[in-house]
């Protein structure tokens, strides 16, 4: 009987442990790289949900500022305001070094109010002033220009030194700068009458983010702020591709009859008929996605389609929209 027992009590033999062991490995080693695996897929994913929100913020900002193009506080009509960039009489000027014009004489940049939207094709204008070969302009995309003054918020008492504004109601205006608003012609003391302001951008890209080199391509855009100057801002990373058509009225009913790309657009007159325009982002991730094919055609501005991407690259995503400018329809 106590052999019996003793004989029950015995544990495992060594190559039992052996084999569990072996077998204990296998099973962890296998949810091991199962959690891996899916780790990987969620980064990716992560990475893609990023790229999306980048795409829908800058398309965004871009449109808002589209939207408000062409107005400037009480007015939509820039014949109404009073010292604008050729009125250089009554306006402290940018300097030189910080304006936008491309060359001696040009209109102020940033008070050019007839020109609401611009956009140049496929070609940097500025590489001798705001966008210089230090911003690393990426070749064959488009340069988009914006101005107009934030009928959202207007100012009196908080006004700031250095800061460019639009005062105006719905019979005239005057540009200026600084904390003294200056007295309008008409409708001074009109409820109507409100300080604005001046807002002036140019989108463009550079082939860096943070470092010359680092690879990683991004919007940036040249701003009007307080000094008044211009200053080179840092958008969104990864974005590889701007291109903007604009919607033109062929036969002045108001209506948008065809979309053409901005060198196409070659007169003041042609561009006094732009009422919309469409925007393409195109944008990537910052990294390499190893193991995985991402070749996808995109159709942007109207090209031919184009396969970028491909095994072990980058993931690429495009984003447009377009934008009706309804501020620029002066009746």
């Amino acid at each position: 009987m106590s052999l019996m027992k003793i004989k029950q009590s015995q544990g495992f033999s060594l190559v039992e442990l052996l084999v569990a062991m072996v077998v204990g490995l296998i099973i962890v080693s296998g949810a091991f790289s199962l959690h891996s695996g899916s780790r990987k897929i969620q980064v990716k994913s992560e990475e893609q949900m990023d790229m999306v929100a980048d795409a829908r913020f800058a398309i965004e900002m871009i449109a808002y500022d589209l939207r408000h193009a062409g107005m400037w506080g009480g007015t939509n009509k820039d014949g109404l305001i009073a010292c604008k960039s050729t009125d250089t009489a009554c306006v402290t000027p940018l300097t030189a070094v910080n304006d936008c014009a491309v060359g001696v004489g040009d209109p102020v940049w940033a008070y050019d109010l007839s020109r609401p939207v611009f956009a140049t094709n496929a070609s940097n204008p500025y590489s001798a002033t705001c966008i210089p070969t230090s911003e690393k302009y990426l070749a064959g995309t488009d340069v988009l220009e914006i101005r107009y003054a934030d009928s959202n918020i207007t100012e009196t008492a908080n006004l700031r030194g250095g800061q460019a504004y639009v005062r105006s109601n719905f019979l005239n205006g005057k540009v200026f700068v600084g904390s003294t608003q200056p007295e309008l012609d008409g409708y001074e003391t009109s409820s109507l009458t409100a300080n604005h302001e001046l807002h002036a951008y140019a989108y463009y890209i550079s082939d860096y983010t943070d470092a010359d080199g680092d690879n990683i391509p991004s919007l940036r855009r040249v701003a009007l702020v307080n000094s008044p100057s211009v200053q080179n801002q840092v958008l969104v990373s990864g974005v590889v591709d701007l291109q903007v058509q604009f919607g033109v009225d062929t036969t002045g009913d108001g209506i948008v009859n065809r979309y053409d790309n901005p060198d196409v657009i070659t007169t003041d007159n042609n561009w006094n008929n732009v009422y919309a325009a469409k925007i393409w982002l195109l944008l990537r991730t910052d990294k390499i996605q190893r193991g995985v094919n991402t070749a996808k055609s995109f159709e942007i501005a109207g090209a031919p389609a184009v396969t970028i991407g491909g095994q072990d690259d980058y993931r690429y995503f495009m984003v447009s929209s377009v934008v009706s400018m309804r501020n620029l329809k002066q009746i």
